[in-house]
């Protein structure tokens, strides 16, 4: 703050005309008069009273408001649908008594109710706000009801405290709606909500269940460092944007099954089971935190009865992008693409389960045959083994094998063999790389050459039949050799002195030649 910046109001500070009819209310003035409109005499009231019209402006800030009172006004600004109708509407640090009914009221202007009191349940059923409308700050003491209200511009209820239930099912905002560092003792439903843009509950805390069913967001919904006592039940929901999960904690359990282009769940905290059932979306679980067992499943048809963006195209299968300092009990990965996940810090790759089709990065084999063994497929992989090839990272060889090793371990039993034999062979690539010993390098490289580590069938049937055919060819120089050496010692037939056989060949014993 510069020296010709006025200094900020303290926040006990009275910025209208106060009410002087009683001495210590906080009311404002009620325009023309010395006191409030909860203090003016009969008279006066019949004048202010008169003075309201359906559409018509009111300024309550301040002014502790009995039953009447606001009866009395809503009753004023009727208008013939028999919907109270306001204008620009303040009621900031207004005091509004129990059952506080404002059904179906219509503010066209701006409304602020920052810093107000409701002393019981509060009713805004189906109310409509055309303005911009503010309960920072606002405390609801018992239930607070916004069912089937619509906001049209941005609401905010940052700081707002419900000590009932909240109940915003069937909502409609056309844009914002702000929930930051807001407090729900009671339970808290947003059933079949709908959000025009964000749902921003940046560091609310939910003390008690809390439901988001059939809700719609057209951009993010934001859930970043909020406190979650009771569980939370998050979905079906259909997200344009991102779903912000970053820093949260959940006790009691946490179930998201929903549609978004990204889930980010970095440093998050769940006491109980987990389970993320998603679509389209990349899932970022880097040093999140899990007591229990953790499902991450694709869901490969849409939800029924949310509509997804037009644009949205490609595959549905999650992304798994990072697991990296992830703790759980028990992780289980169904039919999520782990092409590009990070894996090293996982921080017990033993209890990890791997089912469905779960495709890993994959690197090609140049020594492998592709008349045997898997067809010519690449070997499944790890993405932190790649980004240390690409970028020269350092992450370690002996992590890696450690990590491979650990991989190798836990998918044995599952339903894909052929990814536990490509982690051991990639555990032993790292080994053979880094081993210090000069004679144990050389008989990793042999098995490498001559059996891929005894896991390279194919590799190994080549070298037989290497071995096979020159044992065959072998054999047949042999015989050759041993041929031509055998008629080397057979006597020869006479030639003539010119190099040709004789036009005579001696006579056969017992024939007689014949007679010239």
């Amino acid at each position: 703050m510069t020296p010709h910046e006025p200094s900020p109001p303290p926040p006990t500070a009275v910025l209208w005309p106060r009410c002087s009819a009683v001495h210590g209310c906080s009311g404002r003035a009620a325009g023309g008069f010395a006191g409030c409109a909860a203090h003016l005499r009969p008279a006066e009231f019949a004048r202010f009273a008169a003075g309201l019209r359906p559409g018509g402006d009111l300024d309550l800030r301040g002014v502790t408001i009995p039953a009447w009172l606001l009866d009395a006004v809503l009753d004023a600004v009727t208008g013939p649908d028999g919907r109270p109708h306001l204008g620009r509407t303040r009621f900031d640090g207004a005091v509004l008594p129990t059952h506080a009914v404002l059904r179906g009221a219509c503010v066209e202007g701006d409304s602020s109710f920052d810093g107000a009191c409701f002393l019981g349940g509060a009713s805004f059923f189906d109310a409509r706000f055309f303005g911009h409308v503010s309960f920072r700050g606002a405390r609801f003491g018992g239930n607070a009801s916004f069912h089937e209200a619509r906001f049209h511009r941005h609401a905010s209820f940052e700081e707002a405290v419900f000590t009932g239930d909240a109940l915003f099912g069937e909502a409609v905002w056309h844009a914002d709606a702000a929930f930051r560092k807001a407090v729900f003792f009671g339970a808290a439903c947003f059933d079949r909500a709908r959000f025009g843009r964000d749902a921003a509950m940046q560091g609310a805390c939910f003390g008690a269940a809390v439901s988001f069913r059939r809700v719609h967001v057209a951009r993010h919904a934001r859930f970043e460092r909020t406190r979650f006592r009771r569980g939370l039940w998050l979905g079906p929901l259909v997200a344009g944007g991102r779903i912000g999960l970053a820093d949260a904690a959940a006790r009691g359990g946490l179930r998201v099954h929903a549609a978004a282009r990204a889930v980010t769940a970095r440093a998050l905290t769940v006491r109980g089971e987990a389970e993320f059932r998603l679509r389209r979306a990349e899932l970022d679980l880097e040093g999140a935190s899990f007591d229990a067992a953790v499902h991450v499943r694709s869901l490969p048809n849409p939800i029924q009865g949310l509509a997804e963006p037009a644009a949205w195209t490609g595959p549905a299968a999650v992304r798994l992008v990072s697991l990296r300092r992830v703790d759980a009990a028990h992780l289980h990965l169904a039919d999520v693409d782990l092409s590009g996940c990070s894996f090293l810090g996982l921080a017990r790759p033993d209890r990890l389960r791997i089912s469905g089709d779960c495709p890993f990065a994959t690197v090609p084999d140049r020594r492998r045959w592709r008349r045997w063994g898997h067809g010519g497929a690449g070997r499944a992989v790890l993405a932190d083994d790649l980004a240390r090839n690409a970028d020269d990272a350092a992450c370690g060889e002996d992590r890696l094998e450690a990590l491979y090793r650990e991989l190798a371990r836990a998918t044995a039993g599952s339903d894909r063999p052929r990814l536990s034999r490509d982690f051991r062979y990639s555990a032993l690539e790292m080994r053979r790389r880094s081993e210090p010993h000069q004679w144990r390098r050389w008989v990793l490289h042999l098995l490498w050459i001559t059996s891929g580590y005894g896991l390279r069938a194919g590799r190994m049937a080549a070298w037989l039949a290497v071995a096979i055919a020159l044992v065959c060819c072998g054999l047949l120089f042999v015989r050759h050799q041993h041929a031509e050496a055998s008629g080397r010692t057979r006597p020869h037939q006479p030639f003539s002195s010119f190099g040709r056989r004789s036009a005579h060949p001696p006579p056969r014993r017992g024939v007689r030649p014949l007679a010239p």
